[in-house]
């Protein structure tokens, strides 16, 4: 009777963590660094993006109540869950490139950014070698060349969290190295990039980069 009672007591007062890559459908896709903070890519059940923060609520009523730089906490009805960025294939942490974009417009589906030419480089190159710590780990999942490059882009570009990255100067993306030497060739002939862009949804964006005067 006495170890009857003990189970039923332990199984009411033990936490309803779960410490794993992914919960309840969701998963920790990255994390930015912003000043002190940090801002979470949470990939979504369906397969969408959400930018959130501590305190956003999601759509099925959960709330992300802890956001730090390799985690993330979410309290749902059914108990509070942890996603965790280590693990084998985990994507890298993107610290949010401030100081590239120096100015920005939105107008439906066509985006456009000025951008210092220098700071986008430098940007890259970091994210580059963020992404090298993780490339010798095995991939869940088969690389996806317009989502890896949108994964890259979206924070130093102020892009949606969820774009994909599917064409650079009509060109289609076939890896990131690859757009990413576009926009920079584009940059040193004084030309503007453009990038065609989808969201996790299917919409389609353009998005137009020109280089922000001395």
């Amino acid at each position: 009777m006495h170890r009857i009672l003990a189970l039923l007591l332990s199984a009411f007062l033990l936490p309803s963590f779960v410490f794993a890559a992914g919960g309840n459908g969701y998963r920790l896709a990255g994390v930015l660094a912003v000043g002190p903070d940090y801002l979470a890519i949470l990939e979504l059940p369906g397969g969408q993006q959400q930018l959130v923060r501590e305190g956003s609520t999601l759509d099925d009523g959960g709330r992300v109540v802890l956001v730090e730089a390799s985690r993330l906490r979410i309290a749902a009805a059914g108990g509070t869950f942890e996603l965790n960025l280590d693990g084998s294939g985990a994507p890298a942490q993107v610290p949010v490139a401030l100081g590239v974009v120096q100015e920005q417009s939105d107008n439906d589906r066509i985006l456009v950014r000025r951008v210092d030419a220098e700071a986008f480089s430098s940007s890259v190159a970091q994210s580059g070698k963020a992404q090298a710590k993780t490339a010798s780990a095995p991939a869940s999942k088969s690389r996806d060349a317009a989502a890896e490059t949108g994964r890259r882009l979206a924070p130093i570009l102020n892009l949606p969290p969820d774009s994909r990255v599917v064409q650079v100067n009509e060109q289609p993306v076939r890896s990131a190295e690859q757009a990413i030497r576009l926009i920079e060739q584009s940059f040193s002939e004084n030309t503007a990039p453009r990038l065609n862009i989808t969201s996790a949804a299917g919409d389609e964006s353009r998005v137009y980069l020109s280089v922000a005067g001395p």
